[in-house]
């Protein structure tokens, strides 16, 4: 998925589906469980065009469109195992007590950390500090339990 008017359109396009209760085609149905996940875009959702730029949600300023490309990016890299170091980095998360939604967040900030970091440089993506920076991931440093 790319963060384009393309992308929004396909993704309001299946957010009007699911609220209508249409069936979805199976290569929709990440979005359709990254939607289920965040019930609280619902609303978002049913702003149309409007639905790309941040919003307060919960307290929070989130783009709920950004966030759902992250989702469905980050999911298809751990299903797809490629890189397998993703899949490997979910898979040790939830060993260490994440859940499922809670480990791929937690993914997905590392993911956006390089993203954006590299994307202000004008430098491309970088699979080795992807790499590195999961492996360093763990709920003991990152999300201590209490």
């Amino acid at each position: 998925m790319q963060f384009d008017k393309e992308t929004q359109i396909h993704i309001l396009r299946v957010a009007g589906e699911r609220a209508g209760g249409s069936d979805i085609a199976e290569v929709d149905q990440r979005i359709v469980q990254v939607m289920d996940m965040h019930p609280e875009f619902n609303a978002t959702w049913e702003m149309g065009d409007m639905a790309i730029y941040p919003q307060e949600i919960d307290g929070k300023v989130i783009n709920p469109f950004v966030h759902t490309v992250w989702h469905v990016m980050v999911d298809k890299q751990i299903h797809d195992e490629s890189p397998e170091f993703v899949a490997e980095a979910y898979t040790r998360l939830m060993e260490e007590g994440l859940d499922s939604h809670e480990a791929l967040h937690a993914i997905i900030g590392i993911y956006a950390e390089i993203y954006y970091s590299n994307f202000r440089k004008g430098d491309s993506f970088s699979n080795l500090d992807y790499e590195t920076n999961l492996a360093r991931l763990s709920v003991n440093t990152e999300n201590p339990k209490e």
